[in-house]
């Protein structure tokens, strides 16, 4: 992370950043190395949901030098990991509502419950959710969801 910050930061006249979220799961021991850069935090869903702690870190390409802070967690099988990006929770409606971080947690919350926690279920539960809230509304940012499944 600390490589790419400097390659973004170098030259960056126009003040792009990146936000940005990379990590390693080790599969055999359920071990998640990860570094979070200004990106939203991911949700655990297992036994209950639980968002995963990650250090507030810069986005990439804000501050050359900056150091970002590696953390690490040992996961619970099962336990499934979502990554999304912020398009998920600023998807607006017609209103301008946003669909919002709490609508995402009772989303999961209720897959928890209901046991659905394979990736595909997960998305498809949260894309319809987003769909259906935002109606006919036209999308306003990218939207992006990724979802891990540690057996």
């Amino acid at each position: 992370m600390n490589a790419l910050n400097q390659a973004q930061s170098e030259g960056n006249d126009t003040n792009m950043f990146v936000t940005l979220f990379v990590g390693v799961l080790d599969l055999k021991t359920g071990r998640l190395s990860y570094c979070n850069a200004g990106h939203d935090a991911p949700l655990l869903l297992g036994n209950e949901v639980t968002i995963l702690p990650c250090e507030c870190n810069l986005p990439i390409g804000v501050i050359p030098d900056f150091t970002f802070e590696q953390q690490e967690i040992t996961l619970e099988r099962p336990t499934t990991i979502f990554l999304f990006t912020d398009g998920l929770n600023e998807a607006e409606n017609i209103d301008h509502a946003q669909f919002g971080d709490e609508r995402i947690m009772s989303i999961a919350e209720s897959m928890v419950t209901n046991g659905q926690l394979e990736p595909t279920q997960v998305i498809r539960h949260m894309t319809d959710a987003v769909h259906t809230f935002v109606g006919i509304a036209e999308q306003s940012d990218d939207l992006t969801m990724l979802a891990i499944e540690l057996k």
